[in-house]
């Protein structure tokens, strides 16, 4: 919409079927406009590409043209349409081509036969308002983008400051000293290497590309992270059973640390007990690696153990236990992994990750 000027574009080659069209649109006044919307009629599609080239709002268009004919209109529509939404006209035995002109891009569809004033009014509206909310969307999500691009960026800069400034000082600490700084220019490190990973993470759930996968030593990680969580949750009992396999690695990236540190801090936090005790263990199979956090908390009905994770939902908008759990499970899916949730017992989870070995 321009204002208050709804522009349609009619792309029909059927008289019949064009006159009856314009005057459903024209039959009912329009919510929110001064005048009736202008209607230009086409019947061809490169006429319907060159008349993009003005002011259009939304494009009503019929898969059976003289120059086109099927999907292959809307492609050619779509791809010379400047970002124009479309709603595609079918026939009675066509409605599956409907159907699939919306998964290849098209806003809505239309059954010709099936036609109202009120039905074709709505149909267009919606189409229009759908359109311009995707497009505040992309455009939000380009400034997302950017802004995490320098989020990220600045972040490399000052912790590459930290680190030279921590290199400079390992002549002028003491034995004691050395071990706390050794863990912040490791903790350096590690923030260095995550938000070189962040980036990746995106792209992918963005589905620009795949995850580079290489191998990753799993007891190291582990360690580390539950290191972490011990000092984070001083009134916590956390600790691994058996002994780890120091050369046992799997396929990953730097960002499985955070898998493993949100499913620790989620066993603590959601603990409702005096001392939460929790127990990590990794099994090994032929070409898999299983970490098993088992936690003495309150359980998980099996009515929620899918829906903590955000799965089938929509992702952050969830109703489940935040981020941490959403995070974990998309990038254990990217690792070509899975999470599941079992019953502890006596009481309590046991959250099980599954991966590749490498």
């Amino acid at each position: 919409m321009n204002g208050n000027t709804v522009h349609i574009l009619l792309v029909e080659d059927n008289p019949a079927d064009a006159r009856l069209i314009e005057e459903y649109i024209n039959e009912r006044p329009w919510p929110d406009i001064d005048d009736r919307p202008t209607i230009e009629h086409v019947e061809r599609i490169d006429s319907a590409i060159d008349a993009c080239v003005e002011q259009v709002d939304i494009v009503l268009l019929d898969l059976g043209l003289p120059d086109s004919s099927g999907i292959e209109t809307l492609e050619r529509m779509l791809d010379g349409g400047d970002s124009v939404p479309v709603v595609v006209l079918t026939g009675l035995d066509d409605e599956r081509v409907g159907v699939d002109a919306v998964e290849q891009g098209a806003q809505d569809y239309l059954v010709k036969n099936d036609l109202t004033p009120r039905l074709l009014q709505q149909t267009l509206r919606y189409a229009i308002q759908r359109e311009r909310q995707q497009q505040e969307l992309q455009q939000r999500n380009a400034e997302l983008a950017l802004l995490n691009q320098v989020v990220r960026h600045d972040i490399r800069n000052d912790v590459a400051v930290i680190l030279g400034w921590g290199d400079s000082m390992t002549d002028h600490v003491d034995e004691t000293g050395e071990i706390y700084l050794d863990r912040v220019l490791s903790a350096g490190e590690h923030i260095t290497g995550i938000t070189e990973t962040v980036g990746d993470f995106l792209d992918v759930l963005e589905g620009n590309s795949d995850p580079e996968l290489h191998p990753i030593t799993l007891e190291s990680v582990l360690t580390s992270e539950v290191e972490k969580t011990r000092s984070a949750h001083e009134g916590a009992s956390i600790t691994i059973a058996g002994d780890l396999d120091d050369e046992l690695q799997i396929a990953a990236t730097e960002l499985i640390s955070s898998v493993f540190r949100n499913l620790l801090n989620n066993a603590v936090i959601h603990n409702d007990k005096e001392t939460p005790e929790i127990t990590v263990r990794v099994e090994e199979g032929e070409e898999t690696a299983s970490v098993r956090i088992a936690d003495n908390g309150t359980g998980i009905p099996d009515s929620q153990k899918d829906e903590i994770f955000g799965r089938g939902e929509m992702g952050l908008e969830s109703s489940g236990s935040g981020i941490g759990l959403y995070l974990a499970d998309t990038l254990v899916d990217m690792y070509d992994g899975e999470i599941v949730v079992e019953d502890n017992d006596p009481d309590g989870s046991v959250f099980i990750v599954n991966l590749r070995s490498y």
